[in-house]
């Protein structure tokens, strides 16, 4: 290799040298430099949807704690008993055992209730006091009414 080189003329060396720099500077520019760029063009492409998703995620948060704050969450306090009786009865739904739970709150039937009357009951229940059923079976009888037992705990049960 040594004796071909040394045979070239001071031209063809010059000309081969320029040429050998030339590929190495393509080389670089599209084997290092043009990955290196897309790769941070990437990045902060993802970056910034990072920072639009983190400004939404920021506003439902705040639209969460203000519906919390201003009563979007449990409204009124009361013993489970008191809570039960008295959403039933804005419901429209009539209660045919009311019970004390041994553990603590509330065991309830309800029979030939409406589906209309009875979710829109327990989600009110849950809307207007924070009470949850701990223990709910709703059976459907021949007529379409549904038969409801459940048991409500006091607190955050």
């Amino acid at each position: 290799m040594i004796a071909w080189w040394t045979t070239r003329t001071p031209r063809e060396r010059l000309l081969l040298g320029v040429m050998a720099g030339l590929l190495l500077v393509f080389g670089l520019w599209f084997g290092v430099h043009r990955p290196l760029a897309q790769a941070r063009a990437a990045a902060e492409r993802r970056y910034d949807r990072a920072l639009k998703e983190e400004a939404a995620i920021e506003i439902a948060a705040a639209r969460i704690r203000t519906l919390r704050t201003a009563g979007g969450g449990a409204s009124r306090k009361a013993p489970a008993a008191e809570a039960v009786n008295a959403s039933a009865a804005a419901a429209g739904v009539t209660l045919s055992r009311v019970e004390p739970d041994p553990v603590g709150g509330v065991q309830v039937a309800v029979g030939g209730v409406s589906p209309a009357q009875l979710f829109p009951w327990l989600a009110a229940l849950q809307r207007d006091y924070g009470v949850t059923p701990r223990h709910l079976t709703i059976v459907k009888d021949e007529q379409g009414g549904l038969s409801v037992d459940a048991t409500f705990g006091d607190g955050a049960d």
